[in-house]
């Protein structure tokens, strides 16, 4: 996959924090780092959609099952 350069504006203390992970080696650079959150950002949207479905076909709280067949759904969904 080819990477795409744009131009953003961060609030200081998001840049700060960006910074700081790539000195302590938590992050390759900037760009990795603001890729992992934007893919983060991503990830947690599709599991939000998948609990969403659960209680609109169950209606309630999630069980033990339910709680399960979301497990297996969220494991067949592949990396990027």
């Amino acid at each position: 996959m080819t990477a795409r350069k744009l131009t953003v504006s961060l609030d200081p203390d998001v840049v700060d924090r960006a910074k700081l992970e790539v000195a302590e080696g938590r992050a390759e650079s900037l760009s990795a780092w603001m890729n992992a959150a934007a893919q983060a950002r991503l990830d947690s949207e599709e599991v939000a959609a998948v609990l969403a479905d659960l209680f609109d076909a169950t209606g309630g709280p999630v069980t033990d099952v339910e709680l399960a067949e979301a497990r297996e759904r969220l494991a067949a969904v592949e990396p990027r």
